[in-house]
C-alpha cells in the first residue's frame, strides 16, 4: 500500500503541468479547507454584527467538539472496510453512565469518566470479536449493539434527562477555556494528533489501509487483520464514549436520545473528509475539518432565519453530496 506522500506525487503527476496544474493540485487536495474558508467570508458578509464574532467562534468550536470525536471514532472502521452505526448510541449512553454516577451515586469525577469509556471500550470490544471473528456483517452487529444501547439508556435514565447534583469539577471539563480556546476544542486537536500520528507515522495505520485496500491480500502479507479489526471498533467506540463525556460535560446533563442524532453527521464528516487532505481516502484532518464545515454552515443557515428543521435535511444533503464526492476521489486515486 502505497504511503500519503507517494500518492501525493502520483497525483501531481496526473495534474495539468504549469501554473494550472498547481492551482488543481492544491483545489484537490485542500479543497474542503477552501470551502470552510469561503462560507465563513460569506456568512460573514451576511451577517457582519453576529457570525464573525469571538463568541459565535468559540460556540462553534464547542458544539461541534462531541462530533468531532464521535465522527473520528467512526472514520477508523470505515478505512478498513467497517462500518459502526452503534456510534451515536454509544455516546448516548456513556453520557449517561458519567452523569448518572455523579449524579445518584456521588461518585468521583475521575471514576465516573473512566467507568464511562471503560463500558464503552468494552461494547467496542464485544463489536469487534463478532466482526473479525465471528465473521458477521459490521452494519448488523453494531445496529444491533445500537438497539441494545437504546433500550439500556431508556431504562437506566427512565427516559428522562439527567441533570441533578452535578458537580462544577465536572463542568469544568467541558466549558473552561485554555488562553480563550474552549476545552472541547482541544480535547478534539490533541484526539486527531494522536490518530493522524498513527496513521501516517506508524506501521499500524499503514497495515489498516492495506486492509482497507484488500484484506485478503493483507492477510497473504502477514497482517494480522482479525486482531486489528477488533483493535478498530474499541478505538471508534472509546472515542464516541468520549465524545458522550465531553457533551455532557459541556452541558450538564445527559438525555436518552440527544446524541444519537449524530450519528448521521459523523458519517457525513466521514465521506467528505475523504476528499480533501488524502483525496480517495479516508483520514482524519478531512474529517476534522467537514465537522466544522457542516458546523459552521448549520450555525450560518439559523442565523439566517433558517429553522431547526433545516439541520437534518442540510445534513441528509451534503452527506449525498460528500458520498458523490469520496467515490470521485476514490477513482482518480485509482486512476493516478
Amino acid at each position: 500500500m502505497p504511503h500519503a506522500s507517494s500518492m501525493e506525487g502520483e497525483n501531481r503527476s496526473s495534474a495539468p503541468r504549469g501554473g494550472f496544474g498547481r492551482s488543481w493540485s492544491i483545489l484537490y487536495k485542500y479543497g474542503l479547507l477552501i470551502a470552510l474558508v469561503a462560507l465563513a467570508a460569506v456568512f460573514s458578509l451576511l451577517r457582519p454584527d453576529t457570525f464573525p464574532t469571538l463568541a459565535n467562534a468559540g460556540s462553534i468550536l464547542t458544539g461541534s467538539a462531541a462530533l468531532a470525536m464521535i465522527a473520528i471514532g467512526v472514520t477508523l472502521p470505515l478505512i478498513v472496510q467497517q462500518f459502526d452505526l452503534a456510534a451515536g448510541f454509544m455516546a448516548t449512553f456513556a453520557s449517561l453512565i458519567v452523569i448518572g454516577l455523579l449524579s445518584f451515586n456521588q461518585a468521583p469525577v475521575w471514576l465516573a469518566i473512566l467507568a464511562a469509556l471503560a463500558v464503552s471500550a468494552v461494547v467496542g470490544l464485544v463489536n469487534g470479536v463478532l466482526v473479525a471473528y465471528a465473521k458477521l456483517n459490521s452494519l448488523v452487529v453494531t445496529l444491533a449493539a445500537g438497539s441494545l444501547l437504546f433500550g439500556t439508556s431508556e431504562i437506566y435514565s427512565g427516559g428522562a434527562t439527567i441533570y441533578q447534583n452535578v458537580p462544577k469539577a465536572f463542568l469544568a471539563v467541558g466549558q473552561l477555556r485554555v488562553a480563550g480556546i474552549p476545552l472541547p476544542f482541544v480535547y478534539v486537536i490533541v484526539v486527531a494528533l494522536i490518530a493522524w500520528y498513527i496513521l501516517e507515522y506508524r506501521p499500524i495505520g499503514r497495515y489498516m489501509y492495506a486492509i482497507g485496500g484488500g484484506e485478503e491480500g493483507a492477510r497473504l502479507v502477514g497482517i494480522k487483520v482479525d486482531r486489528l479489526v477488533v483493535l478498530v471498533f474499541v478505538a471508534s467506540s472509546f472515542m464516541a464514549g468520549l465524545g458522550g463525556v465531553v457533551q455532557s460535560a459541556r452541558v450538564g446533563s445527559a438525555n436518552p436520545s440527544v446524541l444519537q442524532s449524530m450519528l448521521l453527521p459523523a458519517f457525513t464528516a466521514a465521506f467528505l473528509g475523504a476528499t480533501s487532505i488524502r483525496p480517495g481516502q479516508y483520514n482524519i484532518w478531512g474529517t476534522v475539518i467537514a465537522v466544522y464545515l457542516v458546523g459552521l454552515g448549520t450555525t450560518g443557515l439559523f442565523m439566517l432565519g433558517a429553522s431547526s428543521y433545516t439541520e437534518p435535511v442540510f445534513d441528509g444533503a451534503v452527506l449525498l453530496v460528500a458520498i458523490v464526492l469520496a467515490k470521485l476521489s476514490a477513482r482518480g486515486r485509482s486512476r493516478s
